[in-house]
């Protein structure tokens, strides 16, 4: 933070203005004190220790404004004047005494116009000026009005000291003289200052009675910058020095300017050049180092074409090209050149047209690219290069996938061919006692024409439920290539069938909150496979735990334009440090069990590139949800 070290009093009864004039102020690195009264003044000032400058409104009451104007004055503060709707001879009584300035405050516009004059009493602390008048009082008088501006000042009183001092301060910005002096005189004194020192470097101001045309012409052509009669009004005084320091510090920042582009013009490492028409005017160092040429006028006179090659890498010619660019008058280009030696190189061309004495001069820069080239060219190379090897690694990978998913399915229908095995144990146990049965009746000659039938019957139901679970394994890894429609509810119904006698043998509850009867389009089988090992997942998880009323929850619904399949046990849920790796490829919980660690990879490859949805889980209170979100309708 910026400590303030200035202060400010501002005497004004407008609370916008003061609001206004606190944020002007404070970007200035002034603490602002606000008052309305001549005892609140002086209230201030016995409180605060050092006021740098005072801001009087003058259209408080003319006796009090003009009674705090004349406090601040003896206590020796600048005052500076905000004139308002007050009375004309008030202000032009004020302005006769010792103050800065005064700022008209009609518009918020016009009080912008303090923060100049702050800035310039702050810059006029480093300024000093000479004040040379055979007259002391006269001195005096100038002397006073300048420091009050912040001006350090010298005194003189003719030429001849005057002479001497600015030979022991050379740091001295203007001088102020008298005409009339005995010894050296005004005249004499400005032509002895201008054998050292020019017009643009030291400005002086004569300040004389004499109103001869003569007299002023004379100072003027000998090297006055402004002649002042006497007697002269304070504000008369400060806007004549005022135009004389501006008229001198605009030269000096001309001049900076100018010594500015001197330098970055010959001392860039860009080539520079200028260009009238179609020719080469001017250029610096870098240039001739940049073609190999010994000096300027090999280049001057000279056009683009006469260093170029005739064809351009585009295959059309230098010559055809140059007349386009100054046709469309191209701000920026690539340009192929030709050094002295033959050798061809690329520039970067930037050209900005620009008006010089009524010319367009054509300001160019030239930046060396021929290396840039030349690793573009070799990027170029190794992308081809890279986007063949890419090209093989996304079809060694697109057949690493295909075996990664064959894998899993493999390893599904052998824990499929367990879950036949144990669909078909009951119905084949049924059928082996109904026909033990029957040919018991047979041997014991008990023969019941309707008994028999029954029971034929029962063996015949049993083995259409056989055949029926044949159907359903069969079709459950059917490979589907392309996309069908079904429902959600008969997606996870015919998943349910396959698994559902599995779980009630270990004693798993399976429920269904809630199964949405939404078309959706999809590839269906691969659908059901990911359902299936989620549920599997969720049943190897609840026979390692210690759950005795074990679940699994199923259910579906839509949201706008996507359909939400979630799968929820109550296993306990998945271990923080790994919940992040479930879906990673090989990686298991359980490896004694022979677990492959693709089944939820795999589950997530499906769901997420083939079916184009997302496949997520988190920890729920009582273990762990997954939730299958796919599209409706998918993009093709």
């Amino acid at each position: 933070m910026i400590e303030i070290s200035k202060s400010a009093l501002l005497v004004e009864d407008s609370k916008t203005i003061q609001v206004y004039l606190a944020q002007l102020f404070s970007t200035l690195d002034y603490k602002l004190k606000s008052s309305s009264t001549l005892l609140e003044v002086k209230k201030v000032i016995q409180s605060t220790e050092g006021i740098d400058i005072a801001l009087v409104a003058l259209d408080l009451s003319s006796k009090e404004s003009e009674a705090i104007v004349q406090f601040l004055i003896k206590q020796d503060i600048s005052v500076i004047l905000l004139s308002g709707l007050e009375d004309e001879s008030l202000k032009q009584k004020l302005l006769k005494q010792d103050i800065v300035d005064y700022i008209e405050k009609e518009s918020l516009s016009n009080l912008a116009m303090l923060k100049e004059l702050l800035v310039r009493l702050e810059i006029n602390k480093k300024e000093t000026i000479l004040v040379v008048d055979d007259s002391s009082l006269y001195r005096a008088l100038i002397s006073k009005l300048l420091k009050r501006h912040n001006f350090k000042t010298l005194e003189a009183e003719d030429g001849d000291e005057a002479l001497l001092v600015l030979k022991q301060n050379p740091d001295i910005n203007l001088v102020v003289t008298d005409y009339e002096m005995p010894n050296l005189n005004g005249l004499g004194l400005i032509k002895e200052i201008r054998k050292e020192h020019s017009i643009n470097v030291l400005p002086i101001i004569v300040i004389s009675s004499l109103d001869t045309a003569t007299t002023i012409v004379d100072c003027l052509k000998n090297g006055a910058n402004d002649y002042l009669h006497k007697p002269f009004s304070n504000q008369e005084f400060y806007s004549r020095l005022y135009l004389t320091l501006s008229y001198k510090e605009n030269l000096q920042n001309a001049k900076e300017q100018k010594d500015i582009y001197e330098t970055l013009f010959h001392e860039s490492s860009n080539g520079i050049l200028l260009m009238k028409g179609e020719k080469f005017i001017d250029c610096n160092e870098a240039v001739l180092k940049i073609l190999k040429l010994d000096t300027k006028e090999q280049l001057i006179g000279h056009t683009t074409y006469d260093f170029s090659p005739e064809f351009q890498p585009d295959g059309e010619t230098s010559k055809y090209k140059c007349e386009q660019i100054y046709k469309t008058e191209l701000e920026r280009f690539e340009w192929q050149y030709l050094q002295s030696d033959g050798t061809p190189i690329w520039i970067d061309v930037i050209r900005t047209t620009l008006i010089i004495k009524g010319e367009n001069i054509v300001h160019v820069v030239w930046h060396e690219i021929s290396h840039m080239k030349k690793l573009e060219n070799e990027l170029a190379l190794l992308n081809k290069s890279l986007e063949k090897r890419v090209q093989e690694e996304i079809q060694k990978n697109s057949l690493q996938a295909s075996h990664m998913i064959e894998q899993s399915r493999l390893a599904q229908m052998g824990e499929m061919i367990s879950m036949i095995a144990h669909q078909w144990r009951q119905p084949l146990s049924s059928i082996s006692a109904i026909s033990s049965t029957l040919n018991l009746d047979i041997i014991m000659d008990n023969y019941n024409s309707n008994f028999f039938q029954e029971r034929l019957e029962s063996i015949n139901d049993l083995s259409q439920h056989l055949s029926s679970t044949i159907d359903d394994f069969r079709g459950f890894f059917k490979e589907n290539k392309e996309m069908e429609e079904s429902t959600l509810s008969t997606i996870v119904e015919s998943t349910l069938q396959i698994i559902g006698s599995t779980l009630t043998t270990y004693s798993i509850e399976l429920t269904q909150d809630k199964i949405s009867n939404q078309k959706v389009t999809t590839y269906v089988n691969e659908l059901k496979q990911v359902i299936l090992n989620i549920i599997k997942n969720a049943e190897d998880a609840l026979m390692e735990s210690d759950t005795t009323d074990k679940r699994i929850s199923i259910n579906s619904y839509t949201q706008e334009s996507y359909a939400y399949i979630e799968i929820e046990d109550n296993a306990g849920g998945i271990a923080e440090d790994i919940i992040k790796n479930i879906f990673d490829p090989y990686f298991s919980t359980k490896t004694e069990k022979d677990g492959t660690g693709l089944g939820l990879y795999m589950s997530k490859t499906i769901v997420e590139e083939h079916c184009q949805g997302k496949l997520s889980v988190l920890n729920t209170q009582d273990g762990a949800k997954f939730c299958i979100k796919i599209p409706i309708k998918p993009t093709i």
